[in-house]
């Protein structure tokens, strides 16, 4: 996205409000925080949902435990991921649970949250576009999908902003790591997604990854058919292909949790 430079007088007072925005991570710099009070403030746009996929086991956790609802912090996880995106003032949510999470409607039913949440429920996870089909009908505007095992220092604000200026169909957040060979690999030219590669079995071509947030317009569903499963293996590298998926790169924490390892890593870090 470019930038112009300018300059601005500004009252001491207001200006010392938005250097306390600096956190180092997700706002960096005293021009980031006035960018993103600016973006929140002027945006026309907004993120009418979240849906957020619970679905499946984890082979790393106890058989009957659902990794969704670890806690962390004295929280579950999954609540402290619509947490993170609520920041960003979301306040309507879908919940996909199968029946092996399906504890989760009860335990955040029982949640004082300051949000609303709704639940689709399938007997069995059948991957991540049946979610998708199945939300649907409440899916009328831009909305968000993201997993309920992944909390990122994403800047929703910006991300939103970047997929209405490139006037996208469908944009996904970015990061790097060091073993890109365990998650979905991204090839990046200019702004879009040039290639789209789930977990290689050969040397992967680059350190950016998916990170599991998506944001989507209604139209989406053109593109989708009951008898695809996953995201990653089928549509993203359908769109990616017909030159239809943007990405958002970010920095900042990217906490994946699927093992113990990473949840007491996250537990340091969050």
């Amino acid at each position: 996205m470019s930038r112009e430079r300018v300059t601005i007088t500004i009252r001491k007072d207001l200006l010392t409000q938005v250097d306390r925005l600096v956190d180092g991570s997700t706002i960096r710099s005293r021009s980031q925080a006035i960018e993103s009070l600016l973006s929140k403030l002027l945006s026309e746009f907004r993120i009418g949902r979240a849906l957020i996929l619970a679905g499946g086991k984890s082979k790393h956790f106890a058989p009957e435990e659902s990794r969704f609802l670890m806690e962390l912090q004295g929280k579950p996880l999954i609540e402290q991921v619509m947490n993170a995106i609520n920041s960003f003032h979301i306040s309507n949510f879908l919940v996909y649970v199968d029946g092996f999470n399906r504890k989760a409607i009860d335990v955040l039913g029982a949640r004082r949250l300051p949000y609303h949440v709704d639940f689709l429920t399938e007997g069995e996870s059948k991957g991540t576009i049946a979610p998708l089909l199945k939300a649907r009908p409440q899916l009328k505007e831009t909305f968000l999908v993201s997993y309920g095992d992944t909390i990122c220092s994403l800047n929703l604000h910006d991300m939103l902003a970047l997929h209405k200026q490139n006037k996208a169909l469908a944009t996904i957040a970015l990061t790097t790591v060091s073993n890109p060979k365990d998650y979905g690999v991204v090839m990046l030219q200019g702004g879009k997604v040039s290639e789209f590669i789930q977990k290689p079995e050969q040397e992967a071509k680059s350190y950016l990854i998916n990170a599991g947030y998506f944001l989507f317009e209604p139209q989406i569903f053109d593109y989708l058919t009951p008898k695809m499963t996953s995201l990653e293996n089928e549509l993203f590298p359908l769109l990616a292909q017909k030159g239809l998926l943007y990405g958002y790169p970010f920095q900042g924490k990217y906490l994946n949790v699927n093992t113990p390892a990473e949840l007491e890593r996250a537990e340091m870090l969050l």
